[in-house]
């Protein structure tokens, strides 16, 4: 009786440790998963939303869009600026659509307002930034984390190169923007994230390296077509490239994940014949 209470320990162990090793993998799936429902319920939502209260949302967000234009984005000072939400919305979840980049394979709500929790549920448009209207004179700038507390979201972003998709749709159309630059910068250096003259950006915005407390901020513009020539500056090779480690964490959970079912497989066969 004890050694049968044994194995089945040693197999509870055995399973535990393979939960362990794939937990980023599971929780970056519930993530995602919340993140597919948030966006399909937001679909929705637009369905239904009523004519003249989307007219006065545009309205609302056209003016903000103008004013942050018009005085130079001076609130863009600090933390504190852009956790501020742009614009209020009447609906509590504050979503004002959501971003999608298929070389990511990433789709997930736009909240307005960088704070800790809007970080948590998706990708966050920072205040004293553009929304995403499609007009010229604005760069909307998200932020989404890769890695930190265990969400993922932009983990995967050095993949994207010049001339990638990244698409955009707010509460009235869908929006098409193209990678034109990749830059490093310091997190206080926030005019390399303002506003750039004739220009209908997006900019996409997280921690940089992967690993190391994110001391860098990893900068992606992305510029939409507004009949001009786009074309995409040199790219330059990103140092302290955080692939290589993406790609051994990986290879060394599978790795032990393998090893443990292998061990998992002969443990039970034990039990069978022992029985």
């Amino acid at each position: 009786m004890m050694q049968k209470i044994r194995n089945l320990a040693g197999i509870v162990l055995i399973i535990v440790g393979i939960g362990l090793l794939l937990f980023p993998e599971i929780s970056s799936l519930i993530l995602n998963i919340k993140s597919e429902q948030t966006v399909s319920e937001l679909k929705e939502s637009m369905k239904k939303d009523n004519q003249n209260d989307t007219d006065t949302l545009y309205e609302k967000s056209l003016d903000y869009n103008e004013k942050i234009h018009r005085e130079g984005q001076t609130g863009l000072r600090d933390v504190w600026s852009y956790q501020a939400a742009p614009i209020r919305l009447k609906k509590e979840n504050d979503t004002f659509g959501y971003v999608k980049i298929p070389k990511m394979q990433v789709k997930l709500p736009l909240y307005l307002g960088a704070t800790l929790d809007h970080l948590k549920q998706g990708a966050a448009i920072l205040g004293q930034t553009s929304l995403p209207l499609g007009e010229k004179n604005s760069n909307c700038v998200i932020a989404a984390h890769r890695g930190y507390q265990g969400i993922p979201y932009f983990r995967e972003i050095e993949q994207l190169q010049n001339g990638d998709t990244v698409i955009v749709r707010n509460p009235w159309e869908t929006l098409r923007y193209q990678v034109v630059d990749i830059k490093i910068i310091q997190p206080y250096e926030l005019d390399k994230i303002t506003i750039q003259e004739g220009k209908d950006m997006v900019t996409l915005l997280t921690c940089h390296p992967y690993r190391g407390h994110g001391k860098y901020r990893y900068v992606v513009y992305c510029e939409r077509n507004h009949g001009q020539t786009i074309t995409g500056k040199k790219e330059e090779k990103i140092s302290d490239s955080s692939k290589d480690k993406i790609r051994k964490e990986e290879m060394i959970r599978y790795g032990g994940v393998f090893l443990l079912i292998l061990l998992l497989g002969v443990r039970i066969r034990k039990m069978k014949k022992r029985s």
